[in-house]
């Protein structure tokens, strides 16, 4: 298992990328407990995301099984920044969504990187 913490900028809290090549095993060992779904990652999923909130503290959590497509990526951007936008009390809006924009690229970037330091 390969891991990589990252303080989100402006809206606080930790990014954690995780790259489980043994489906799913790690994850599900450490996470389990933590995991606010109704069933563990299963070998048919190919990434997700989850929050893990501690004492108050934000942690946003992307998993993935091997190394993602960029559509993947992207797929799961969407969700990181709705989940921090819904703790943060931020709406989304169409008409000035610059926010959500840096948010998603940097997210993007966060996980790009991390896969780019794996080769």
């Amino acid at each position: 298992m390969k891991r990589k913490v990252v303080k989100i900028p402006i809206y606080f809290g930790d990014f954690i990328i995780i790259l489980d090549n043994e489906q799913w095993k790690n994850v599900n060992g450490i996470y389990q407990h933590r995991l606010q779904w109704d069933r563990p990652a299963d070998e048919r999923d190919v990434a997700f995301v989850f929050d893990d909130c501690h004492m108050g503290y934000s942690r946003y959590v992307v998993c993935f099984k091997d190394r993602p497509k960029n559509s993947v990526i992207a797929h799961e951007c969407v969700h990181l920044v709705n989940k921090l936008f819904k703790d943060r009390g931020q709406r989304l809006d169409i008409e000035n969504d610059e926010a959500q924009a840096y948010m998603t690229s940097w997210f993007f970037e966060q996980i790009e990187k991390f896969f780019d330091g794996l080769r």
